[in-house]
């Protein structure tokens, strides 16, 4: 009995996970279209697309906040190890994510409003910004769905 309550707290977990990390990446693509539609509009108008953006940045950020915990339920109730290849692999990207999001959309963000502010270089940094942390999580949904034995 005891090992189908496992695996029923596991299959929930794995659920949570994937579910958090489809939550993760996917509104990153709709950054994508935000960015497109501040290309044209008049910098009036830029204030609820840059809103947009942050609240669509702040669900991110707390689906990985549930990836990250459920990630770490899933490693403690399996038989992975923390120092096998992929889960180690997909730690150390992941903390690089976090320091890569931390850095590459508040800074520009902020930029909004002041003298600073460049709509072309804005929306341009913005870009880049959100193609790498797609490129990011891309890289650590393959480790975990792959698992490469690397070592």
């Amino acid at each position: 009995m005891i090992g189908r309550e496992i695996r029923m707290v596991y299959t929930f977990f794995l659920y949570t996970h994937v579910l958090s990390a489809i939550i993760s990446i996917g509104p990153l693509f709709a950054l994508l279209l935000i960015l497109r539609k501040m290309e044209g509009a008049e910098e009036p108008q830029l204030w609820g697309f840059v809103q947009l953006f942050q609240s669509t940045i702040t669900i991110i950020k707390h689906a990985g906040h549930v990836l990250v915990i459920s990630g770490i339920i899933l490693i403690s109730l399996s038989g992975w190890t923390w120092t096998t290849s992929w889960v180690l692999l997909t730690v150390l990207v992941m903390v690089g994510s976090i320091i890569f999001l931390a850095r590459a959309f508040k800074p520009t963000i902020r930029t909004f409003g002041t003298t600073n502010f460049n709509k072309e270089t804005f929306i341009k940094k913005l870009r880049k910004a959100t193609w790498l942390y797609i490129l990011l999580l891309l890289i650590m949904l393959w480790f975990m769905v792959a698992k490469p034995q690397i070592w």
